[in-house]
């Protein structure tokens, strides 16, 4: 065989080879950025039927206020429920639109940027929800107890342990805000929930092989 002619079959094994490593590298990005996709639709699925029962209180809520007109007692308890629903709708729904705004197609660092400020807006929100269910636990249970049962909360049971019902719920926000702060970070993947965790996890396993296949 001529020195030529060896030359061309090196140069055409070393094109083979790196046509399968391309083709390697693109697999394996279709194969995270796939599992994240499925990761992240999960959620917004999860969040879509968040969005519809926030909607349904809502709406319930709105009929409650009406038909109590005029026993401000009950009214003021679903009027602070229903504005904090909306809130909560709205919420849902722009996590919903950072979800369905991942462009899949764009490197993995933009990508990761993406899902981070989702993991952030995330869990903001449930704090916020840990938060303030010991404000709206007893406006809860006036709604609830009249709307279900036709019970009076504040004729039926004891003024005082109403009033230190509520002083108790307010009371427990501020350690609940500190606690939010100082062990927040450490529990950040629990707070977000399986499937963005699972999808940043995807993403950051991607971004570690493209690190190291640049290196090498």
């Amino acid at each position: 065989m001529e020195l030529d002619e060896l030359r061309a079959k090196w140069a055409e094994h070393d094109r083979k080879l790196e046509t399968t490593i391309i083709l390697n590298r693109q697999l394996l990005r279709e194969n995270y950025t796939g599992r994240a996709r499925t990761a992240l639709r999960r959620l917004a699925a999860l969040l879509s039927v968040g969005s519809i029962s926030l909607l349904a209180v809502i709406v319930s809520l709105g009929a409650f206020i009406h038909n109590n007109l005029g026993m401000p007692r009950f009214v003021w308890s679903a009027v602070l429920l229903d504005v904090l629903a909306v809130a909560a709708l709205g919420a849902v729904n722009f996590q919903i639109g950072l979800v369905l705004q991942v462009d899949y197609d764009q490197p993995v660092s933009m990508i990761q940027k993406r899902i981070e400020n989702l993991k952030r807006v995330r869990i903001r929100y449930v704090q916020g929800i840990c938060v303030l269910s010991a404000l709206t636990w007893f406006p809860m249970f006036v709604v609830v107890m009249k709307a279900f049962l036709g019970v009076d909360v504040y004729r039926t049971f004891d003024m005082n342990w109403i009033i230190w019902n509520v002083v108790f719920g307010l009371a427990v926000i501020p350690p609940g805000i500190w606690l939010v702060r100082k062990f927040g970070n450490r529990m950040s993947d629990a707070i977000a929930g399986y499937n963005l965790s699972a999808a940043s996890g995807f993403l950051k396993k991607l971004d570690q092989f493209e690190r190291e296949d640049a290196e090498n």
